[in-house]
């Protein structure tokens, strides 16, 4: 059992505001392994704008969980870690007992190791000012239809979407109750976390305002992020987990759900009105620009993943 495997198997993933924490599910003995239930929701921390999602809730839990767990686990710990590396096991994003929260950071290496093949990716500039005040004119007509009735659980996406949750990426493969899948976890954590770091670069290039900028008629479901709008990281993520996935396992029957899923999520985003629809497509673009890279930046995770379906 991989380090990331084991240490699921010996805690709980606990909701606590708008992140979760990693606690031991028998802290008076030694932890017992059980399975990870998957329908409990992964999430990245919806943090204050600007901040990086991804990589700020893994450094915000490795410090709650550091003070947490430091006397419980410190002995422990100490054994397991003197030989761990991290370099040698793609899917331990996480370190063992649940002491410490890390980065992907060899997966974060080879990724800037393959720097001149996704830098310069052939992704359109965005609209013109002008096209995009055109264009918040459907945005203002799904602000107002969001209101009603009917889109009572687009609301409810959206507001869990704030931050990116694995349940509407486990639950099209039938990932909800019985047996856990940790290295296909492992697999999209890491994903996002990659994309997080490159979708970023892309933003920063092009700079685009969002929405309610360009048209201060629209008020935004959520808040708006402070980074720029262009492309969608939230359309980048959801896509490059569906096209990673479909090379994962091609024949399992919930991948086209999957992408149903991927979509939806991403234009949550334009009915929060926080993204144009190019922001979307132009994520959606890139997730598939980047699927041969993050074939071989997470060639063994995706192994691991491979196994866990087969």
């Amino acid at each position: 059992m991989n380090p990331f495997s084991q240490m699921l198997s010996q805690t709980t993933l606990l909701a606590v505001g708008e992140t979760f924490e990693l606690v031991a599910k028998n802290p008076a003995a030694q932890p017992i392994p059980v399975p990870l239930a998957p329908q409990v929701q992964t999430s990245f921390a919806d943090l204050p704008p600007g901040s990086g999602s991804a990589s700020s809730m893994l450094n915000r839990n490795r410090n709650r969980n550091r003070n947490r767990n430091r006397n419980r686990n410190r002995n422990r710990n100490r054994n397991r870690n003197r030989n761990r590396n991290f370099g040698d096991d793609a899917g331990a994003v996480f370190a063992q007992g649940g002491d410490d929260i890390l980065l992907p950071w060899r997966e974060i290496g080879l990724l800037h190791q393959h720097l001149k093949e996704w830098v310069d990716l052939p992704v359109d500039p965005p609209p013109s000012i002008a096209d995009l005040r055109h264009y918040t004119g459907e945005l203002l007509v799904k602000q107002k239809k969001l209101q009603t009735t009917e889109e009572a659980g687009r609301r409810e996406e959206i507001l869990r979407e704030r931050s990116l949750e694995l349940s509407g990426y486990l639950g099209p493969l039938g990932v909800e109750d019985g047996g856990g899948y940790p290295n296909t976890t492992a697999l999209f954590l890491i994903i996002a976390r990659l994309c997080e770091e490159i979708g970023l670069r892309y933003k920063d290039r092009y700079d685009a305002l969002r929405p309610s900028i360009v048209n201060p008629r629209l008020e935004p479901f959520i808040a708006n992020p402070a980074h720029a709008a262009y492309p969608s990281n939230h359309s980048f993520q959801s896509h490059a987990i569906a096209y990673v996935f479909s090379r994962v396992a091609p024949e399992h029957p919930g991948i086209v759900d999957l992408f149903l899923s991927a979509r939806r999520i991403a234009e949550n985003r334009e009915w929060a009105g926080v993204h144009y629809p190019a922001d979307t497509a132009a994520g959606r673009k890139l997730a598939r620009l980047m699927t041969p890279i993050f074939e071989v930046v997470l060639e063994e995770q995706m192994l691991l993943a491979r196994a866990e379906w087969t």
